[in-house]
């Protein structure tokens, strides 16, 4: 684990990461990765990884009943995916999963009309439209958002950002970007 750029050291001997801040992480078998600190929540710090690290259907089945929590996605990125992280980040993070809508958005009319709704506010650096967009493979690509569309809109899509940053929704059984997120303590 490498951290790049300054980071706060506590009384403690803790160290709080930055807005802004970037972790290096080597994930086995998939690759050398950068990951950004996009806010503070619970204790620690929220962390979106700068590109995806993988591409991955949402669920086999063109399904959005049971939410990400229930998906296929949300299985392998906690069976699968975390196990791949290096010791010494692993035994840091809370909670791994992928970004929010509102986390990357917002709360905005496209959200209001098509989207499940969230708590989240969205993160400083996700104002700024470049920082939504990623990268797979050294390609810009669609990525997955934890949020599952309305049952009026479809019951097999889940809201996802377009290759140029910007939100939309893309069915279940589509592979998409994985960018993940996690809670670093």
């Amino acid at each position: 684990m490498k951290l790049i750029r300054r980071t706060e050291v506590q009384a403690d001997g803790t160290d709080i990461p930055n807005i802004g801040d970037q972790l290096v992480i080597e994930l086995e078998g998939l690759g050398r990765f950068t990951a950004t600190a996009q806010g503070h929540d619970q204790g620690g710090t929220w962390f979106i990884f700068d590109d995806c690290v993988a591409r991955r259907k949402m669920n086999e089945r063109y399904t959005n009943i049971g939410g990400y929590e229930n998906s296929d996605l949300s299985k392998w990125i906690k069976d699968e995916l975390l196990k791949k992280f290096p010791e010494e980040i692993k035994v840091r993070i809370m909670e791994i999963s992928i970004p929010t809508y509102g986390q990357i958005f917002g709360h905005d009319e496209f959200y209001q009309k098509y989207i499940e709704p969230d708590d989240d506010e969205q993160f400083l650096l996700m104002k700024e439209r470049k920082n939504a967009i990623a990268c797979y493979d050294n390609e810009t690509a669609w990525y997955w958002l934890k949020n599952a569309t309305k049952r009026s809109v479809s019951s097999d899509c889940f809201a996802c950002v377009y290759g140029y940053g910007v939100a939309g929704y893309g069915s279940a059984g589509y592979a998409c970007g994985v960018r993940p997120a996690f809670l670093f303590v």
